[in-house]
C-alpha cells in the first residue's frame, strides 16, 4: 500500500485539495503567487514528503521486478551487466527512503525548509525529535539499523567502483568469453548461476523492503498526534 493512502495522511487530502485549488485558480489567471492557509500550506507540505517517499519505493520495486529476471531480451547488454546496474539503483535508492523520512519528519514538526535541507538537517532534525517525539527519533534509528549491513556496498558502489560479487564474477567470465569459461557450465550451467545471483539479492533485498515499508508506518504512526492537533477545531 501507498504510504500516501495512510489513514493519518487521508486526513490532510481535504487541506491539500484546498492548496492545491487555489493554485490552479491563480494558474488560470496568470497570477505567480497564491494564497493558502498556514494549515493548507502545512498539509501540502507534509503531503508531499509522503508522496516522496512513495516514489522513493516505487523506483525499488522497479529495481526488484528486474533483478527478478534471468534474460533481457532485445537487449544489447549482458544479464550480469542488467543485474549490476539495478543492484546498484537498488541500494541508492533505498537510503533515499531514509533521507525522504527524515525530511518529512522535518516538515511534520513545522521547521523550515531552508533548516530541514541543510547540511546539518538531519542533525537538527533528531535533536528537535528528543523534545517533540523521541519515539519517531528511535524508529529513525531503527531504519539506520535496518539497511546497516548494506551500507558498506552502498558506499562503495555511490564512491569508489560498481557493484559485483563472486558469483556475478563468474556469470560475467562465462558471458564474456564462453570459450575459455565453458567447461565451468559442466558444474553449474549458466542459466543455474544466473538464479543463484538473482536469488542472493532478491531474497535479502525483499526482506530489508518490507521490514522498511513497516517503519515507515511506523514512522507516521508516531507523529499522527502533530496531524491531529493541528487539525481540531479551535473554538
Amino acid at each position: 500500500m501507498k504510504h500516501s493512502k495512510n489513514i493519518h495522511i487521508q486526513q490532510l487530502v481535504p487541506l491539500v485539495a484546498k492548496a492545491l485549488k487555489n493554485g490552479l485558480t491563480a494558474i488560470q489567471v496568470s497570477e505567480q503567487v497564491y494564497s493558502a492557509k498556514p494549515i493548507e500550506q502545512y498539509a501540502h507540505k507534509v503531503y508531499s514528503r509522503v508522496l516522496e517517499i512513495d516514489n522513493a519505493f516505487k523506483n525499488i520495486d522497479i529495481s526488484l521486478e528486474y533483478l527478478k529476471k534471468s534474460e533481457f531480451v532485445d537487449s544489447q547488454f549482458k544479464f550480469s551487466e542488467h543485474h549490476s546496474f539495478h543492484v546498484e539503483n537498488y541500494l541508492l535508492r533505498l537510503t533515499s527512503v531514509i533521507d525522504r523520512s527524515f525530511l518529512l519528519v522535518g516538515s511534520s514538526i513545522c521547521m523550515s525548509d531552508k533548516d530541514i535541507e541543510d547540511f546539518h538537517g538531519k542533525k537538527e532534525i533528531s535533536k528537535k525529535l528528543k523534545e517533540f517525539s523521541p519515539k519517531a527519533a528511535r524508529i529513525l534509528k531503527k531504519m539506520n539499523n535496518q539497511i546497516r549491513h548494506l551500507k558498506i556496498k552502498r558506499n562503495k558502489v555511490a564512491h569508489q567502483s560498481g557493484y559485483s560479487n563472486k558469483n556475478l564474477c563468474v556469470v560475467e567470465l562465462i558471458e564474456e568469453s564462453k570459450e575459455e569459461f565453458e567447461h565451468l557450465t559442466s558444474i553449474l550451467s549458466l542459466n543455474e548461476l544466473k538464479e543463484i545471483v538473482i536469488s542472493n539479492s532478491v531474497t535479502d533485498f525483499e526482506q530489508v523492503t518490507a521490514s522498511m515499508h513497516d517503519l515507515v508506518d511506523e514512522l507516521i504512526g508516531s507523529l499522527a498526534f502533530f496531524y491531529q492537533k493541528l487539525l481540531e477545531p479551535k473554538g
